[in-house]
């Protein structure tokens, strides 16, 4: 029985991670590969099984219904699979344990790397953007006033991505993997009430990460019994231990040519774009918030955000955004309305980019005046 939900974990831990969305740098992503497949047979599941409507979203995101769909097709694939396993092939003899657990330790080492670096590197918590900085603190949904919350202290920021990259170092080594499994489930269970406090979606693989942390740490739990208990334990711990044939110097290569491209995978976004601090990092022209003068079409204020938005609020402060192309050399701005469909094309003057001018080409008589408030 043990041997079989060994082998149903394994299975299910394993599709799970090359199926989950995640992008990397460096590494290949797997899922490009095989989610088309699994994404049929959630179409499958979701039409079948629960009564979907055929042209569900069968993505497999973050907290998607495509994502909780596949959950439930991995629970029978996993169950299946750790049958024929154990039953027909009879691979008892296999010690998928310690293979499932040597693999989840680089895993989590792995995404402990990304999201340190991200962290410490500003590149996760950003500064708040303009729009967000002049919306009322009520009209905020919790995971933005989180967001924006974390991203106004650098220091804190450097302090959470710090511990999550000293997690991955400690546990790359047996003697401190202990530590490092009890530091880093403390994290993850942080993360984990964060994210269902203030409704960020990523429950599902924050939950994922907190679970494989216990695994890995579950050879530990008659100790940490012992310990807990004030109770001196007969032996320090039961992991599985190497195979003694195998060849030491060649494990030993093995071992670091994969924490090194960990390592690349985690800082090569920075190596890459030489941004050491996003809160320092350059802004693109215009970036900030204006006024628009006078008040036309019920529009009070324009917003230019970072990633290529410019963001119209209304008398109501209600808030709608567009898809922006500027064109320094010719003094242009294209608009891209991606929920209608439509593009636009506006010229613009600047004085000093503190005051904005914006003329529509098809129409003369629509242009905003707009002058430079943060």
């Amino acid at each position: 029985m043990k041997g079989f939900l060994w082998v149903f974990t394994s299975v299910f831990c394993l599709f799970f991670v090359v199926t989950f969305e995640f992008e990397y740098s460096i590494l290949p992503e797997l899922y490009k590969l095989v989610n088309p497949f699994f994404e049929a047979l959630i179409r499958f599941s979701g039409t079948v099984f629960f009564g979907l409507d055929s042209d569900f979203n069968s993505e497999i995101s973050s907290d998607s219904l495509g994502l909780f769909v596949h959950l439930f097709n991995l629970f029978f694939i996993s169950f299946g699979m750790a049958l024929l396993v154990t039953e027909v092939f009879m691979f008892n003899s296999v010690n998928l344990r310690q293979k499932l657990l040597q693999i989840l330790i680089y895993y989590l080492s792995l995404q402990l790397l990304i999201y340190g670096f991200d962290k410490l590197f500003k590149g996760q918590f950003f500064y708040p953007e303009p729009n967000i900085l002049h919306t009322n603190l009520k009209d905020l949904s919790p995971d933005i006033l989180y967001w924006s919350t974390m991203g106004i202290s650098r220091g804190y920021s450097m302090f959470l991505g710090g511990a999550e990259l000293l997690v991955a170092f400690l546990l790359w080594f047996r003697n401190t993997r202990l530590i490092g499994l009890i530091i880093g489930t403390g994290i993850m269970i942080n993360v984990v009430a964060v994210n269902f406090g203030f409704d960020i979606s990523v429950k599902v693989y924050s939950c994922f990460l907190l679970a494989s942390f216990l695994l890995v740490l579950s050879p530990y739990f008659s100790f940490l019994i012992s310990v807990f208990s004030l109770k001196i334990p007969s032996e320090f711990i039961q992991v599985p231990q190497p195979n003694p044939r195998f060849n030491f110097k060649l494990k030993k290569v093995m071992k670091w040519s994969v924490i090194c491209l960990l390592l690349a995978e985690g800082f090569f976004p920075y190596f890459s774009t030489g941004n050491w601090n996003d809160d320092t990092a350059k802004r693109p022209k215009f970036h900030g918030a204006y006024s628009v003068l006078p008040n036309r079409f019920g529009i009070e204020k324009l917003y230019i955000h970072r990633a290529g938005y410019l963001i119209l609020e209304d008398e109501n402060k209600v808030k709608e955004d567009f898809q922006m192309e500027l064109d320094t050399m010719n003094q242009e701005i294209v608009l891209w309305d991606y929920r209608n469909k439509k593009e636009s094309m506006w010229r613009y003057i600047s004085q000093e980019d503190r005051l904005i001018c914006l003329f529509s080409k098809s129409d003369s008589t629509q242009y905003f005046q707009c002058k430079l408030i943060h």
